[in-house]
């Protein structure tokens, strides 16, 4: 079991990787870019990971694999945060459908990232 808690970030593009390494790694967390189911659940079992950050961007059979499985689980211990474009509306509801604690356009999550990785996800409220 690792010392530190690590952060999972579900998605394929980088652009916000360096933002919440920026953020997390000085609150004492990894972070690990995850790109495919098999590398999730392996991380996932392995790990402390208290907070999964998911990319709607990314790769949807990924993360909606990803959030169904967290989910089917008795007691799943990581808070799940989703974000995506604002644009993208019927993606943003299917990521609540699926049962993520939040869904957050890009900005909102951007404007949110330090309280996200500060409170593991806890005190995020979801967009309507």
């Amino acid at each position: 079991m690792p010392d530190r808690k690590t952060i999972l970030v579900v998605g394929q593009n980088m652009f916000f990787l360096p933002r919440i390494q920026n953020v997390a790694t000085p609150s004492g967390y990894d972070v690990k870019l995850i790109s495919t189911a098999p590398e999730f659940w392996e991380a996932y079992d392995e790990g402390d990971i208290p907070l999964v950050l998911v990319d709607l961007e990314g790769d949807k059979d990924t993360w909606t694999g990803v959030v169904r499985g967290l989910r089917e689980r008795a007691s799943p211990t990581a808070k799940v945060v989703a974000f995506g474009p604002h644009s993208e509306v019927a993606t943003l509801d299917l990521a609540r459908e699926l049962g993520c604690d939040a869904v957050l356009t890009k900005g909102e999550f951007s404007g949110a990232l330090r309280t996200i990785v500060e409170t593991e996800g806890a005190e995020v409220k979801a967009v309507k």
